[in-house]
């Protein structure tokens, strides 16, 4: 009994990290391929006053400030969800190397965030207060760290598909 639910608890978080993984996937590719790069040309081609005229005041704005912070939901759900299925594989012996990778890459990339400090870098560029060294910087690490993100969490949803796809085939 206790072994079956432990069984459909795995499942379950794996459905919802499996759909996380995946919306994070598509929010980092989308953020690599259009806006990382439109935000890194608006300062490469000295447009950085019309940056802090438009996003910051954007994103200071009461409706924006909210889906900002939603924005932190899902990498927040992925944490829980993610963590809690990786424990589940290892308490029931079971894709225990994949779970690391598949489970775990919003904590890879909260790590890798962390560690080069770009969240300091990215709030002062995108709020409008960041001087010509700090956007130099943010143009430099913008695209390699948010394309690395897209990586990760890419690999992860097909790593976390494949779970399920080797279980299938392994049902008679």
């Amino acid at each position: 009994m206790k072994k079956n639910l432990i069984n459909k608890l795995y499942w379950g978080f794996w459905c919802s990290t499996t759909l996380l993984v995946g919306i994070l996937a598509g929010y980092f590719i989308a953020h690599s391929l259009l806006l990382g790069p439109f935000f890194s040309w608006l300062i490469e081609s000295d447009k950085v006053d019309l940056l802090r005229q438009t996003y910051s005041v954007y994103r200071g704005t009461a409706g924006y400030s909210h889906l900002y912070n939603l924005y932190y939901a899902p990498i927040l759900f992925s944490l829980i969800s993610g963590g809690v299925w990786t424990i589940l594989a290892f308490v029931l012996k079971r894709d225990r190397v994949i779970s690391i990778f598949a489970g775990l890459p919003t904590y890879f990339m909260s790590a890798i965030f962390l560690a080069t400090g770009f969240g300091n870098v990215e709030n002062a560029v995108m709020s409008g207060i960041a001087d010509n060294a700090t956007n130099q910087l943010f143009v430099m690490e913008n695209l390699p760290l948010h394309t690395s993100f897209a990586v990760i969490h890419t690999i992860s949803f097909v790593l976390m598909l494949a779970i399920a796809l080797r279980n299938i085939m392994r049902s008679p």
